[in-house]
């Protein structure tokens, strides 16, 4: 008897097993914290262990099912207020890099790890590493959004890193995968990521390019706490972040740089 058609199966029976006791766990944890009785240390503690453990684990081949599954994990630990406020966000780097080493193509994952690991858990030489390894293993013709994984490299190197040579060509890279879209949209991102990368090659403390990166990370935050923190930084340098009246946001450069 033949079972290479039934293993499929049994990988999605597990990891639906998994998820739900994933859920149940999660649920048991916070009726415990209602009562108070939840460490939450301990249990970031665990699973840290976990994720390093299942790094060492065989996948049997179901990479990208194993990648979709993880990143929903992230997603639920990620959502987590109260644990997260209590313990930070130590374990976002596990999950990046668990996840790059499954499906190093899942960009639609990685544009809210990359924000996730630099913005909230303050690991944004990491994510520069992990971004290097899936850079590695993509075109630009993968997806619409690749182009946005060079501006967030590009970001961290100069906010974060201060190497403003790297980030110059991460915008350039960005500047060509945006072409590569072959939309008014690829063009738009290319030209201002052009801009970026010439106010870097006349000014590595360009005011103007920090208020761009700053107004990515305004864009790309969930809470409003991190989102002040970014308008302020705009504002910093001399940019200024307008609300139109439809929701939507643009940025005023400084004058100056």
């Amino acid at each position: 008897m033949r079972w290479g058609w039934f293993l499929p199966w049994i990988v999605l029976l597990v990891a639906g097993a998994s998820i739900f006791q994933s859920q149940q766990q999660y649920a048991a944890k916070h009726l415990e914290n209602s009562r108070g009785n939840v460490d939450y240390f301990l249990e970031e503690e665990k699973l840290k262990t976990a994720l390093r453990l299942q790094k060492k684990m065989p996948t049997l081949g179901y990479n990208n099912i194993l990648a979709d599954w993880y990143y929903l994990r992230f997603i639920q630990y990620f959502g987590d207020s109260p644990a997260r406020k209590e313990t930070g966000y130590s374990a976002v780097a596990d999950y990046f890099e668990l996840i790059s080493d499954y499906d190093p193509r899942f960009v639609n994952a990685y544009l809210i790890l990359s924000t996730a690991n630099s913005v909230y858990a303050g690991q944004a030489p990491v994510t520069v590493e992990l971004l290097n390894k899936v850079l590695k293993n993509i075109s630009p013709e993968i997806s619409p959004y690749t182009p946005y994984l060079w501006i967030y490299k590009g970001v961290d190197e100069m906010l974060f890193l201060g190497d403003i040579k790297a980030a110059k060509q991460s915008y350039e890279m960005a500047a060509s995968w945006a072409l590569a879209r072959g939309d008014e949209v690829g063009k738009e991102i290319a030209k201002r990521s052009l801009e970026t990368a010439a106010f870097l090659a006349k000014n590595p403390d360009s005011r103007k390019a920090r208020a761009g990166a700053w107004y990515t990370i305004f864009k790309s935050v969930f809470d409003k706490e991190t989102r002040e923190r970014a308008r302020l930084e705009v504002e910093r340098v001399g940019g200024k972040i307008i609300f139109l009246p439809d929701g939507s946001t643009q940025l005023q450069l400084p004058e100056e740089d």
